[in-house]
């Protein structure tokens, strides 16, 4: 069961460059410099540990769940985006795809210390529900994160907001599982998994476009 925890983030990159990817070679490249840098970016989500050690039984576990599994995991990732390549190619609407394959790199590191963390924890939730939805979750980011580079601030603000309402609501999912609402965690994990899940692959498939030219003055 953890194997797809491990593998989740990888093949769901597999799938993507296989249907929708056109420069094998460069993305290859992008994932394996998103994997690099994804290791340090590991190492201070679990520096931050602490912050985000669940609290059964209470509200908070929402925000340790979102803080542990959607907001570190991605604002690192973005971090070491922007250390590594910089915005300004993704401003541009030329690098979109191998935003994608570098995402997927960080978030594949991040996808073993998940389950190297949770071992020894049986619970679907753990080895199914999170791992669906954080691969769904990477499926959609780079396009927020795309838009975001090309709106420039303010504008980027509400590119955050979507990206952050997501999460939150994928980590409220995940709480109803200990909250006596598997019911309803399961049917917002679904709903969750395909809408992120379509929107990545729209954009995906969709052509590259320019940058929006700037308001005038």
């Amino acid at each position: 069961m953890y194997a797809f925890f491990i593998l989740s983030m990888p093949l769901s990159f597999l799938v993507a460059s296989a249907w929708a990817l056109r420069s094998s070679e460069a993305v290859s490249r992008a994932f394996a410099r998103g994997a690099l840098f994804g290791i340090p970016a590991v190492l201070l989500w679990l520096l931050a540990a602490p912050a985000y050690s669940p609290v059964y039984g209470s509200p908070l576990l929402v925000v340790g769940f979102f803080l542990r599994y959607w907001l570190l995991p991605f604002g690192l990732t973005t971090a070491a985006y922007a250390a590594a390549v910089g915005f300004s190619r993704l401003a541009r609407g030329d690098d979109y795809e191998r935003c994608v394959a570098f995402v997927a790199g960080s978030l594949t590191m991040f996808g073993i210390a998940h389950s190297i963390s949770s071992w020894g924890d049986r619970s679907a939730v753990f080895t199914l529900a999170v791992p669906s939805m954080l691969a769904a979750s990477a499926s959609a980011f780079p396009a927020l994160l795309e838009e975001a580079a090309k709106d420039g601030m303010p504008g980027a603000l509400k590119q955050a907001a979507i990206a952050l309402a997501g999460f939150a609501i994928a980590a409220l999912a995940v709480s109803l599982f200990f909250m006596r609402l598997e019911w309803l965690g399961a049917v917002m994990t679904a709903l969750f998994t395909a809408g992120a899940a379509f929107l990545g692959w729209k954009r995906l498939v969709r052509p590259e476009r320019p940058a929006r030219p700037a308001a005038p003055v």
